[in-house]
Formats: C-alpha cells, sequence, structure tokens
C-alpha cells in the first residue's frame, strides 16, 4: 500500500482547484501544487488528480496497472473500476496507451450534459504547434500540441466537440502538469 496527499483534504482541494483552474483556461497548463508519493505506472499528476477527482460514486476505467496501484487507489478512493471505457465516468489513459474512440464514450443526455465522461490523457509534453483554439475561457486564440498525440486525437476532438453541449472533456498530463480540454474548446489545426 502506498500513501496518497501528506495533507489529503488540503492538497486534494489544492489539486482540485487547479483542475478546475485548467478547465476554465483551456489549454493553458497548469502545474498541481501537491503530488503524492509516485504511483507506479502513472505520472504524479494522474496520481493526484485520481487521488482528487474519484470517489466510490463513480466509475473509472483503468488499463492494466501494477497491484500496489490499484490496493492504495481502492484504499484511499473507494476505486470502482468500469468493465469498459463506454462504462466509465472517468476514463484513464497512461503514456502509450490507445486512445478509444472518443464517440463511444459517455457523452451526457441532453437533459443532463455533465453525465458525461472525462478523460485523464498523459503525454509526452505539450508544445504550441499543432492546433489553434478558440472558444469559452480564451481571451485570444490560443496555440497547443501534445507531444506523441495519439493519431487522429484531433480529428476525434473536433467531432466531439461539434456535438456541445454533450461530448466528453479531457484533462492532459505532462509530468507534474496538466492542461484542461473541454468539450466546449474549438480547434483548427495548422
Amino acid at each position: 500500500m502506498r500513501a496518497a496527499f501528506a495533507d489529503p483534504v488540503h492538497d486534494s482541494q489544492r489539486c482540485f482547484r487547479a483542475a478546475l483552474a485548467a478547465l476554465a483556461e483551456p489549454l493553458l497548463p497548469q502545474t498541481l501544487p501537491a503530488l503524492p508519493p509516485e504511483l507506479p505506472g502513472l505520472m504524479p499528476a494522474t496520481a493526484a488528480l485520481l487521488y482528487t477527482l474519484l470517489d466510490q460514486d463513480v466509475g473509472v476505467w483503468l488499463p492494466p496497472l501494477p497491484a500496489d496501484t490499484l490496493a492504495s487507489l481502492r484504499f484511499h478512493t473507494g476505486l470502482r473500476l468500469a468493465a469498459a471505457p463506454e462504462q466509465a465516468d472517468f476514463v484513464v489513459l497512461p503514456l502509450g496507451a490507445p486512445l478509444p474512440p472518443l464517440a463511444a464514450l459517455k457523452a451526457g443526455e441532453p437533459e443532463y450534459p455533465d453525465r458525461s465522461a472525462t478523460v485523464l490523457l498523459e503525454t509526452a509534453g505539450f508544445n504550441a504547434e499543432q492546433v489553434e483554439a478558440g472558444g469559452p475561457g480564451f481571451a485570444a486564440p490560443r496555440r497547443f500540441g501534445i507531444d506523441g498525440a495519439p493519431d487522429g486525437f484531433w480529428r476525434q476532438w473536433r467531432d466531439n466537440h461539434a456535438r456541445f453541449p454533450l461530448g466528453v472533456d479531457i484533462l492532459l498530463i505532462s509530468g507534474e502538469r496538466v492542461a484542461g480540454l473541454p468539450r466546449s474548446t474549438r480547434v483548427k489545426e495548422g
């Protein structure tokens, strides 16, 4: 069993505020203010977000991870695993994991668009080379890119945005940083 945050209440509150800030200012990376000890198989920010966002009321889909990582998440969050990404409230994709079709994930319902999935997608890094993004939360268009982006990622994102107000939200993760990609964000390549 691995330890979680040093100060579970305050550290998770600070990480939650950072995640909200990342979604409020899309594609502007935020450094998480508190990190738990290493969880094998996950980046530090991914572990922090899981300790912050998960509880026994949400289902999460995870690819195979080390047993001690799963035991720690179960103990500290009440981890409830979903059988498939399509059934999950949170979909966790460690670096190099294949991206499931975003259109297959929970997109919410017209009456309850908030009942959609959030994807935690680990990346090799962020750059300013792939897309120009705009929409709510942007004072001006912002350039952004993902090092090692999954094939077809931005095409899938444009299709996801077209379903707004339905669709999924994504938290892009690189090491200790997170960048929000809410479904309201429109992108154009180039």
